[in-house]
């Protein structure tokens, strides 16, 4: 399956590309945001939250994506790479889809803005099942 990307700048170098490694699932149990920010050094620094109001799926996967481009911002990360296994974000973030919902049209207009604050940054689509904590043995 082929990789798709949206690049919103100018790539910095190579060297000081952040990734980050983001999930978000809602059921009738609740809500939570998950993600993991990997430093060019091959630093993990890892978040999750669980969310206390009602949310879709499409919410959440946007609450773990901003959650992540702020702590890459308090980081001081030029360039990021946001890895998101929603289709429907990353297609809207791409400007492929057009946010309708009220709640996803600010969800989107968010991300974008955070997204430009950075020298660089790209978002792009993983499948759900590459979408997991690789153990290094």
């Amino acid at each position: 399956m082929a990789t798709k990307t949206y690049e919103t700048q100018k790539a910095a170098p190579k060297e000081a590309l952040w990734n980050l490694y983001t999930d978000g699932a809602s059921n009738e149990e609740g809500s939570g945001a998950g993600l993991i920010l990997v430093s060019p050094e091959d630093i993990e620094l890892t978040y999750a939250a669980r969310l206390d109001f009602p949310s879709t799926n499409n919410e959440v996967e946007y609450e773990s994506l901003l959650a992540g481009l702020r702590m890459a911002q308090r980081v001081k990360a030029k360039r990021v790479k946001a890895h998101v296994d929603s289709l429907l974000v990353e297609n809207q973030v791409r400007g492929s889809y057009e946010a309708k919902d009220p709640k996803m049209v600010e969800y989107l207009r968010k991300t974008q803005e955070l997204l430009r604050k950075f020298e660089g940054s790209e978002v792009v689509h993983i499948p759900r099942s590459f979408n997991k904590k690789k153990v290094k043995l």
